[in-house]
């Protein structure tokens, strides 16, 4: 049987791991080579001394994953909107000068990941609208890590560029702990609720759409910036990586991790399968399909 990652592999020699589960590698974010020795004034990772001299244009969601989405789209939620307002705009528009040239190619195995992901879950839902007589499960296999550090990436971009509080720029209202964001990428550790949420449970349901939404998390009490929503293709994700002060336990409407999101249309299924590090608990979010009258 082919491993559901698309190499064209059997299970067995590609992504299951001894545990019996499957599992994609996390990818070192580490620029190859000697560290550099040098910190860009302007790079927010700078705090590792190993940036390069030159900074790059990098885009608040990654290319690949905006290519995917139409030549124009659909903006919420930037610092030049208003609260409700949107925008029509290009996607070489949504970039901002944030990263050393260093560390952006470093992270770049994130923006392929993201791409790939979204990919998967475009054709999915495409899939489920076609006609067809077939009621075979179809399975995907998506590095969880990979996605999750992508939204630490895309958090970023969005506190140094374009979010918001009021019409105010967050970076100028509340603090950013760097020590934690370069603890997410470079070791992969995160505060005890931090991480990678997926807003929906059973029966949840999907709405299509071109629309791009972007929204930072904040504390308010505290002034701190604890992360960002993203809305892509109808699916909420949350990313949580300063947690400190917040309610314990769980939190209503969000799942953690989840191992398995089901896209079902009637007799039709699509499993997209998110691998996560030793240890991490199973939990699937199930979503129906309908599609909206939406424009891009």
């Amino acid at each position: 049987m082919p491993c559901p990652c698309g190499s064209g592999k059997a299970i067995a020699v590609c992504h299951l791991d001894i545990d019996g589960r499957f599992r994609k590698l996390r990818p070192s974010l580490h620029p190859p080579g000697t560290k550099a020795g040098f910190s860009h004034a302007r790079c927010y990772l700078r705090g590792t001394c190993d940036c390069s001299e030159q900074i790059s244009r990098e885009h608040y969601i990654s290319r690949s994953v905006l290519e995917q989405l139409g030549a124009i789209l659909r903006v919420s939620g930037a610092a030049w909107l208003n609260p409700g307002e949107t925008l029509d705009a290009t996607i070489n528009s949504l970039a901002a000068n944030i990263l050393c040239t260093r560390h952006n190619a470093a992270l770049s195995p994130l923006d392929t990941e993201a791409g790939y992901f979204f990919n998967v879950l475009t054709k999915a839902l495409d899939d489920l609208n076609r006609k067809t007589l077939s009621r075979r499960p179809i399975f995907h296999l998506v590095n969880g890590d990979a996605l999750e550090l992508w939204m630490l990436k895309v958090a970023c971009g969005l506190y140094f560029s374009i979010g918001t509080k009021d019409r105010e720029k967050v970076a100028k209202t509340h603090s950013i702990d760097l020590e934690k964001v370069q603890r997410g990428f470079f070791e992969g550790r995160w505060d005890e609720q931090g991480g990678l949420y997926f807003r929906g449970a059973i029966g949840s349901r999907i709405t299509v759409g071109n629309q791009v939404g972007l929204g930072p998390l904040l504390m308010d009490h505290t002034l701190r910036f604890g992360g960002a929503v993203v809305s892509l293709r109808g699916f909420t994700l949350q990313l949580i990586f300063d947690t400190r002060d917040q309610t314990r336990g769980p939190w209503a409407g969000l799942v953690k991790r989840p191992s398995e999101l089901v896209l079902k249309k009637r007799p039709r299924q699509h499993h997209i399968i998110l691998t996560w590090p030793f240890g991490t608990p199973e939990a699937s979010v199930m979503m129906e399909e309908t599609r909206a009258a939406v424009k891009a």
